[in-house]
């Protein structure tokens, strides 16, 4: 939130294998030399086997402080995982309202679907985060961002974009949003001295596995561009 400042593209980890095709599970090619030119950010680019691969191999800590292999998630079915910002953002706090309105656990389970949340905030927030919104989907962080960045969400920027581009999950302004989120801190005793994560850093949505499949990709290109839940769930098969 704040005064929007121009968006940021780091450099991205280089990478020596070719996308997959959007909406379809990635194949893997040949390595070849030690050094590649760092690719531009992509917002729709579907992360390759071996980029699958690097951040199934990485950590996320789940809110007892287990450290979890990210792989281990969607290893045996297909499972939506969402990424937001930090945890104290209230525009990822609309759109877990919005997750938590309108995604039928049930359903889910039906099509033997999971659904993930990660953060990237203290894992000693995740346990009151989740009672916030009584949610009762798996969540993670991913405080030192690995994960984020080896599926390519390396954008960082605190910039609204433009009103058309502004997901229709969004309930609050910037004044609102802040009471939201002191609102929800104080009903919940959120442990306010813990980090909530870096507040530039953007997320996305992603349908993982079983195994090292990608079947749909979506990176945060500002803060209020979170995909619909509706589309995610769909290319999720629900």
């Amino acid at each position: 939130m704040g005064q929007s400042t121009p968006p940021l593209q780091p450099r991205a980890p280089p990478q020596s294998v070719e996308e997959g095709a959007h909406g379809r599970a990635c194949s893997p090619v040949r390595s070849h030399a030690h050094a590649h030119p760092p690719e531009s950010f992509d917002a729709g680019r579907m992360p390759s086997r071996e980029q699958l691969a690097r951040a199934a191999a990485l950590d996320v800590v789940s809110e007892t402080g287990v450290r979890v292999p990210f792989g281990e998630l969607f290893a045996r079915r297909k499972v939506v995982v969402v990424f937001i910002r930090h945890f104290w953002c209230p525009l990822c706090q609309d759109y877990m309202y919005d997750v938590s309105q309108n995604v039928d656990p049930a359903a889910l389970e039906r099509e033997n679907v999971g659904l993930v949340v990660v953060g990237h905030g203290s894992p000693a927030m995740i346990r009151s985060y989740r009672q916030i919104f009584r949610m009762p989907f798996a969540l993670y962080a991913d405080p030192g961002l690995h994960v984020y960045h080896a599926l390519g969400m390396t954008l960082r920027t605190t910039d609204g974009g433009p009103e058309h581009e502004r997901g229709a999950y969004v309930r609050h302004g910037l004044l609102g949003g802040i009471a939201m989120v002191v609102r929800n801190a104080l009903r919940v005793g959120m442990p306010v001295w813990e980090r909530g994560g870096d507040h530039a850093q953007l997320g996305g949505e992603f349908v993982l596995g079983p195994g090292l499949r990608c079947a749909y990709a979506h990176r945060m290109t500002h803060t209020r561009a979170h995909a619909p839940i509706a589309d995610v769930l769909a290319a999720a098969g629900v």
